[in-house]
């Protein structure tokens, strides 16, 4: 079953928060490092990485409940077959979604915010809970929010990866992971503290894990079985208003930490078991709809290195083929892949 689920995740722009680049000055550009008085040459000064490779292994979870490790170990298989990293448990991160929840539950609310005049206010924003909560101060902090009848964490997080802006958020760079799951609420933070650069509310596309610039990770993955609907209205923003009901959202991105790194789309197609192409559109980002395939839609919500295909029905029973042609910044990629829906 596919729940409704009302929620949005802040992404941090890059116009607002680009990278800085240190500029070395005073060398001539070919000189040796100089010692100093004492005959000992000066030791170069130590660089913090900017991001990690996808990790494959990561502790195991305490969670005291198998709702909430389900929720962990669905989100990180998922992951872990896309090859953009596995998440580590972060408690801190846990504390300040329960947290949220106590919140939400007692203002009957669904919303990332809070307001200090309510009821279970601990912070503003998703970052800010985290601090209350006792988490540092350096790092990024998103979150997913949804209120449904899930039975389990699992089932949330099947809820998030079956839709747009959601899919791409939970798969994207993060770190760290914290769940809190009760009383048909379920709240997932997210941490990124490599490469930071910065602080708040929201993910920026830099740091974190990085997957290699010719890698590339999708949804559905292989072999996957999937719900064949989706309804945009359940997911806010609503990716595709004039569209009553759906089929399963197809995702294809690739590493795009840099403000000029981007996406585009030559051909983006679907096909059904009967082998007939399925009616789609194509979502890219802003930046990649003059150098995709005409009748791209630009959206403003998609990260930089993050295309969707949309179908516009829902997906018959059966096994379907994915086939994707398009470039990162100008180098060729492609992929075909299938999945099944049910």
């Amino acid at each position: 079953m596919h729940y409704s689920v009302k929620a949005v995740l802040s992404v941090v722009a890059f116009a607002s928060l680009l990278p800085l680049t240190a500029c070395g000055g005073g060398g001539d550009g070919g000189t040796a490092p100089q010692s100093n008085s004492g005959g000992t040459a000066t030791p170069p000064a130590v660089v913090a990485p900017t991001s990690v490779t996808p990790v494959t292994s990561v502790p195991a979870p305490t969670y005291a409940t198998p709702a909430l490790s389900s929720a962990f170990s669905a989100l990180n298989s998922v992951r872990g077959k896309m090859g953009v990293g596995l998440l580590r448990q972060d408690t801190i991160l846990d504390t300040a979604a329960d947290n949220h929840i106590t919140y939400a539950k007692a203002n009957n609310i669904t919303m990332h915010t809070e307001t200090q005049a309510l009821t279970g206010f601990t912070g503003a924003t998703p970052y800010d809970q985290v601090v209350a909560a006792g988490g540092s101060k350096a790092q990024w902090i998103g979150q997913v929010m949804g209120h449904a009848g899930f039975t389990d964490g699992a089932e949330c997080v099947g809820n998030f990866l079956g839709s747009v802006y959601h899919l791409q958020a939970v798969t994207s760079n993060q770190e760290t992971i914290g769940v809190a799951f009760r009383d048909s609420y379920c709240v997932i933070n997210f941490g990124i503290t490599t490469g930071a650069n910065g602080s708040g509310y929201g993910l920026p596309q830099w740091g974190g894990q990085q997957m290699a610039t010719n890698a590339v990770a999708y949804y559905p993955v292989d072999n996957a079985t999937v719900v064949g609907s989706f309804n945009p209205a359940s997911e806010s923003p609503n990716p595709a208003p004039d569209v009553a009901m759906a089929g399963t959202p197809i995702m294809f991105r690739m590493s795009a930490p840099q403000g000029s790194d981007v996406v585009t789309v030559s051909s983006f197609t679907l096909v059904g078991p009967s082998g007939a192409a399925v009616p789609a559109r194509v979502l890219v980002p802003i930046a990649a709809k003059s150098g995709s395939m005409t009748g791209a839609v630009a959206d403003a919500n998609l990260y930089a290195g993050v295309v969707f295909l949309l179908p516009t029905q829902p997906l018959v029973a059966g096994l379907h083929t994915v086939t994707f042609s398009g470039a990162r910044n100008g180098v060729a990629v492609s992929r075909s892949w299938s999945f099944t829906a049910i």
